[in-house]
This record gives structure tokens, C-alpha cells and sequence, in this order.
């Protein structure tokens, strides 16, 4: 991938953050900037002090203290991976785009280190009545999965990824209190109705517990749409410091 796709990807990040508003405590992802995703579905959820459901992972709220998250106690599932899928929307046909995966662990009501610590992410180009049937628990997760290869990793508190022969990505050091993920990989594909994320293990400390609060996929703009949409937020930031300034 070369220097300006890299630095399209981490421009991408910055503006969507940006453009995240607040709402009774919570950010919210502004829906526009990004590919939707429907009918979250999972092999299995945490079911304790509160119900953690893959729905909560595409409901716009990345943090709060709702108990917004998707989330595995390993006790309950004897540390075997879990899987969670999301359907597109609608078909995605990428010619060699970068696609941004954002993979937020900030729920506030859990303490810090509940984020992923080796994960793997793939794409479908099945059709949505094969997968997905929106079960918390048991879900239909089954599909030609095909693994994605990340091409850049990083985290906003220093982590260090590591990606093994198989695709999946391992996670160490850094904070580990509320990271934010980015996995970005160039993907040419005609047609992908859906995204997996395959939870091998979490960071928890003491009994490897994780807690996804929100996942966000976005197609990262080329140099020239990404200056162009620097052109606007200077347009809307000028804007509201003007109306900000006009008397009343």
C-alpha cells in the first residue's frame, strides 16, 4: 500500500472523530461516513449483570454507560472462539479501496482492558438469506468466509499488533484501557454483503473478558476526495466561528 493511501486511511480516522458528536454522555458515530451494517449476529453474548448483544456493536454509540457493547466472559464459554457477523447493507463493490475497520472498546461501565487481544476479521459475498439471522446466542454465522489481510494496524493507546499466517492479528502491550482499533486493508471485490470478526481471546487481565462497544467500516477516500473533504470541515469550522462571532 503506498504513502498516500496510509496517510488517506489515517486522515479518514481523524475526520470521522471530527464529525463524532455528543449526546447525554455518549459519542455517537456519524452515519454518514460510513458503510451500514444490519442484522449483527453472534455465536454467543455475556448474559451477566446485563445482556452484551451483538446488536449493541452497529447502534451508533461507541461509548456511554449503557451497557453498550458486545461482550464474552470466557468462564461461560470455556475460552472457545466466538464469532460475530454483520450483514451489509447493501452489496459493496470495492476496486482496490482501503477499507477502515474501527474497533471501539470504550464501554465506561466495565473496567479498563476489556478490549480484543487476537482477533480475525474476513468478507462474504453470499447472499444475506445464507447467514446472519440476528440471534444474540446460536446464531447463523455459517459462510464462504474469505480472511482479510491487514495491511495497516494501530491502536490510539500504543498497542502493538502482530499478524499471524492465518490473518489473525494479535494484540499486545500498550495502555489497554479503552482502545480504539483501526484495521485498514486494500480489498477488490464485487459484491461483499458481509463482515465477520472471529473473537479468539480478550485483554482482560484476569480472566480475558472483552467488551466491543461499537464496529465501524468505512471505505477510505482517494488523496484528492480526502482533500476535498478538508476543504469542507474548513468550510464548516470558518462557518460556525462566524455565526459564533455575529451579534445576536
Amino acid at each position: 500500500m503506498n504513502t498516500n493511501r496510509v496517510g488517506s486511511l489515517i486522515a479518514l480516522s481523524v475526520l470521522g472523530f471530527v464529525f463524532a458528536s455528543q449526546s447525554q454522555g455518549a459519542a455517537i458515530i456519524n452515519p454518514h461516513a460510513t458503510i451500514p451494517l444490519q442484522n449483527a449476529t453472534a455465536t454467543f453474548s455475556q448474559h451477566l449483570t446485563a445482556d452484551f448483544t451483538p446488536d449493541k456493536t452497529i447502534d451508533g454509540i461507541i461509548s456511554g454507560t449503557d451497557w453498550t457493547s458486545w461482550a464474552v466472559f470466557p468462564e461461560q464459554f470455556k475460552f472457545n472462539t466466538q464469532t460475530i457477523v454483520w450483514e451489509t447493507k447493501n452489496d459493496l463493490t470495492l476496486n482496490h479501496t482501503t477499507v477502515n475497520f474501527l474497533l471501539f472498546h470504550q464501554e465506561l461501565l466495565a473496567e479498563p482492558g476489556h478490549s480484543l487481544g487476537h482477533f480475525r476479521l474476513s468478507y462474504t459475498t453470499d447472499h444475506r438469506d445464507q447467514f446472519a439471522d440476528g440471534l444474540a446466542d446460536g446464531g447463523d454465522v455459517s459462510a464462504n468466509w474469505v480472511p482479510i489481510d491487514p495491511v495497516f494496524m494501530s491502536s490510539n493507546e500504543g498497542e502493538i499488533f502482530t499478524e499471524q499466517s492465518d490473518f489473525s492479528i494479535v494484540v499486545s502491550e500498550g495502555k489497554n484501557q479503552y482502545p480504539i482499533y483501526t484495521i485498514g486493508s486494500e480489498l477488490t471485490v464485487d459484491g461483499i454483503t458481509g463482515f465477520r470478526l472471529e473473537a479468539i481471546s480478550g485483554r482482560q487481565p484476569l480472566n480475558g473478558n472483552f467488551a466491543l462497544s461499537e464496529f465501524v467500516v468505512s471505505a477510505v477516500p482517494e488523496p484528492e476526495t480526502y482533500a476535498m473533504l478538508l476543504v469542507g470541515l474548513g468550510v464548516l469550522m470558518f462557518g460556525a466561528r462566524r455565526k459564533k462571532a455575529t451579534p445576536t
